[in-house]
């Protein structure tokens, strides 16, 4: 073989192994969804907004019978965007993890943590494989129980008649923990296995069949003989059951209790160290147990 020819072989395997080498990174750029991560991200597209939590009252983020383990996202649509990349972080995502890439404006996330904090972001891609930036971060946790409509609505009545329906800032921390009380007995049944509540709330299904027919709390005639119907429910109460159910400080910073389970009217003061909370009222003395205390 001439010098010229042997020249031109080599010339030839130069450019299929550059070639080789260029298809290599174009296949390690390109995500399973066939959108390469290599794209270019430009500041002149818009950058889609996470809507806002929605909280009680509503299924919208957390589905009822489902808060555990999925939240709902949802996010507006950019104008000329044809997909949408989701990331997440906590729990066992210990990394920021794109989660999905979808079509839609709104992705359920599930198989989560229960009662495990999450962060969230979106970003757009648009025509030529462009990318914009990510949106602000969402951060919203799990439940620490599931519920329905029914149930939410069962917890917050019984918190108000336990506090007697009284809306004034003096029963702002009783409010917190009795709410607190209530998710408490229901989660160290369903979700602990507690030797003292599984056996006891055994056979009913859900938290309002608990509160209505238990015995434990009160019957769903007697709430609403009471007064103690859910259109009566102050928004405090709603906001200290909320934060009763998702581990969160949501009304007014109070902190969660998560080792108190009963509550009672006592007419004198007693320092019993069974006793978590004692709260001064204008009849006697209202207090928070950690343990039985009849």
């Amino acid at each position: 073989m001439s010098f010229k020819s042997r020249k031109k072989g080599i010339s030839a395997i130069r450019r299929i192994a550059v070639f080789i080498m260029t298809m290599a990174v174009i296949f390690v750029m390109t995500d399973l969804t066939g959108v390469k991560a290599s794209a270019l991200m430009s500041a002149s597209v818009a950058v889609p907004k996470m809507v806002a939590e929605g909280t009680y009252d509503s299924a919208y983020t957390h589905p009822y019978n489902k808060q555990i383990d999925t939240i709902v996202l949802h996010w507006n649509r950019t104008a000329g965007a044809n997909r949408y990349q989701v990331y997440v972080y906590g729990g066992k995502y210990k990394t920021w993890t794109r989660y999905c890439t979808t079509s839609l404006n709104m992705v359920t996330v599930k198989s989560l943590d229960r009662a495990t904090t999450y962060r969230f972001k979106v970003r757009a891609i648009y025509g030529g494989n462009t990318y914009s930036a990510f949106s602000p971060v969402q951060t919203m946790k799990t439940a620490r129980l599931n519920y329905d409509k029914a149930g939410w609505e069962s917890m917050c009545r019984i918190v108000y008649h336990e506090v007697g329906r009284i809306d004034d800032d003096m029963w702002d921390k009783p409010i917190v923990y009795v709410a607190d009380c209530v998710a408490n007995r229901y989660v160290a049944a369903k979700y602990c296995n507690d030797p003292l509540w599984t056996p006891f709330y055994r056979n009913y299904n859900n938290i309002q069949s608990i509160i209505y027919n238990s015995g434990g709390f009160m019957s769903d005639y007697g709430l609403s003989r009471d007064g103690c119907n859910y259109s009566n429910v102050p928004q405090k109460v709603k906001q200290a059951v909320w934060g009763a159910t998702y581990a969160l400080s949501s009304y007014k910073g109070i902190e969660n209790d998560y080792h108190v389970y009963y509550w009672c009217n006592r007419s004198y003061y007693t320092s019993s160290s069974k006793i978590a909370y004692s709260f001064r009222i204008p009849w006697g003395y209202f207090s928070i147990w950690r343990s039985y205390w009849g």
